[in-house]
C-alpha cells in the first residue's frame, strides 16, 4: 500500500511538473532576478530583410500574402519575400511566376518533389537568402503592417539571436487550441524576460542569419531553430507587439496537427536535449526535459493516476473522494467533447487538457514507432474546411 501511495503522489508531481510548477517557477525567476530582454542600438538602423516562405498548393491565398509582406512598414529596399514551392499541384507555381517578374523584391523557386517545409525553407536560405535578418511565416498568416520591423527590432542587440512574435486567432469562436495558444503566450512572456523562449511560431518569427543552424538537412523548423539559437549562445526573446493573423481551426483537425506536430517535434527535442548538454546549457536542457518531453507524457501519466487512486479509493474516504475528483475531472472532459460548444469555456478545460494529452500521446507512440509525420498538404485541408 505504501509503494502505491508513493507512486500516487510521484506521478501527481510529474504531473503538476510542466503545468504548474514551471510556470511557477519562470514568475518567481522573473521577479527575483529580473533581466533585461534586450536593449535596442542607437540610430535605428534597420538590417536587410529576407522573409521567408513555403508553400504548397496555395493559389487562394498566396495572391493576397505576398501583397501583406510587400506592404509592410519597412524599408522596401531592404525587405524581400523568399518563396519555395514544394511540389504545388494547383496554380501556385503560375501565380508565382506572375507576380515575380519584374518585381526585384521577390524571387522563388518551385521544386518538382516534396521536400516538407523544412527542406524548402534550407534551400531557400541556401539559394537565395543575402539579408541579416530571416523572417519566417505561412502562406495562410496575416501580418499587421509593423510586424516585420517589431520582429527585427530585438535583433539590434547583438545578443539576440531569435525573436518570436504572437499569433492570434482570426475565429471569433473559442477553441481548444486557442485556449491552448492563450497558455503558451503567458509562458513565452515570462521566458522571455530571462531571454530564455523555447522555440518559436512558425507563422511569425525571426532569426539572425547568423544564428541560423538547422539540426540536419532533413531538418529546420520553427522549435528546432529557436532552440538551436540558444544552444549557440543568443538569447531568445518575443515580442507581444509583431502580431500575425491566422485562423486557427476546429478541435477535430486541431488534434490530428497537434499529433503531427508532437511525432516530429519529439526527436528534435532529444537531439536538442543533447546538443544543449554537450554545450552546457543546463537551463535550457532542463527546460526542454520539463516544459516539452515530460509534458507530451501527460495523457499517460495522467491515465496511470486515476488507476492508482481507483485502487487506493477502497482504503480511506480520504482516497475516495481524490478519485471521484479525479472521475468527474474525466466526466467533465467527455461532457465538453459531446457538447459541441454549448459549455462555457471554464468547464471545458479538462476537455481541452484530454484533447492535449491524447494528441501528444499519439504523437509520442508515432515518433516511438518511427513514423513521425514529415509534411502536410494545404488543400486536403481546406477541402474539409469547405465540407
Amino acid at each position: 500500500m505504501t509503494l502505491l501511495i508513493i507512486a500516487f503522489w510521484s506521478l501527481a508531481f510529474l504531473l503538476a511538473l510542466p503545468i504548474l510548477l514551471y510556470p511557477v517557477a519562470l514568475c518567481l525567476l522573473s521577479r527575483l532576478w529580473p533581466r533585461e530582454q534586450y536593449t535596442e542600438a542607437d540610430g535605428g538602423n534597420l538590417p536587410s530583410v529576407d522573409v521567408l516562405l513555403a508553400v504548397r498548393n496555395e493559389e487562394s491565398v498566396l495572391e493576397r500574402r505576398i501583397s501583406n509582406l510587400l506592404e509592410q512598414d519597412y524599408p522596401g529596399e531592404k525587405l524581400r519575400v523568399l518563396v519555395g514551392s514544394d511540389d504545388s499541384s494547383d496554380r501556385t507555381d503560375e501565380i508565382l511566376a506572375s507576380l515575380a517578374a519584374g518585381n526585384e523584391r521577390i524571387a522563388y523557386t518551385c521544386f518538382d518533389r516534396r521536400l516538407g517545409k523544412p527542406g524548402v525553407i534550407m534551400k531557400l536560405v541556401e539559394e537565395l537568402a543575402e539579408a541579416d535578418a530571416l523572417v519566417f511565416t505561412d502562406a495562410d498568416t496575416i501580418f499587421d503592417t509593423s510586424t516585420v520591423r517589431e520582429l527585427v527590432r530585438p535583433l539590434s542587440d547583438p545578443r539576440v539571436g531569435c525573436v518570436d512574435g504572437f499569433r492570434r486567432n482570426s475565429l471569433e469562436s473559442e477553441s481548444c487550441e486557442s485556449v491552448y495558444w492563450r497558455y503558451e503566450k503567458w509562458l513565452k512572456t515570462l521566458a522571455s524576460r530571462a531571454g530564455a523562449v523555447l522555440g518559436a511560431t512558425g507563422a511569425v518569427f525571426a532569426l539572425r542569419r547568423k544564428a541560423y543552424a538547422p539540426i540536419s538537412p532533413r531538418r529546420g523548423d520553427d522549435f528546432e531553430l529557436a532552440v538551436m539559437s540558444r544552444a549557440r549562445g543568443y538569447r531568445c526573446v518575443c515580442n507581444p507587439l509583431a502580431v500575425a493573423f491566422e485562423p486557427t481551426p476546429d478541435d477535430s483537425r486541431q488534434f490530428s496537427r497537434l499529433v503531427r506536430i508532437t511525432s516530429w517535434m519529439a526527436g528534435s527535442a532529444f537531439i536538442l536535449l543533447g546538443r544543449a548538454l554537450s554545450a552546457g546549457k543546463l537551463g535550457l536542457a532542463l527546460q526542454l526535459l520539463i516544459h516539452k518531453i515530460l509534458r507530451w507524457q501527460g495523457g499517460f501519466i495522467l491515465a496511470a493516476l486515476t488507476v492508482v487512486a481507483a485502487i487506493l479509493a477502497a482504503t480511506s474516504s480520504t482516497w475516495l473522494v481524490l478519485c471521484l475528483l479525479l472521475a468527474a475531472f474525466h466526466l467533465l472532459a467527455v461532457i465538453g467533447l459531446l457538447s459541441a460548444d454549448r459549455l462555457p469555456s471554464i468547464l471545458r478545460v479538462p476537455c481541452y487538457f484530454w484533447l492535449m494529452f491524447a494528441a501528444s500521446s499519439l504523437g509520442m507512440i508515432r515518433f516511438l514507432l518511427n513514423k513521425p509525420v514529415e509534411t502536410w498538404d494545404r488543400r486536403r485541408r481546406r477541402r474539409r474546411d469547405q465540407t
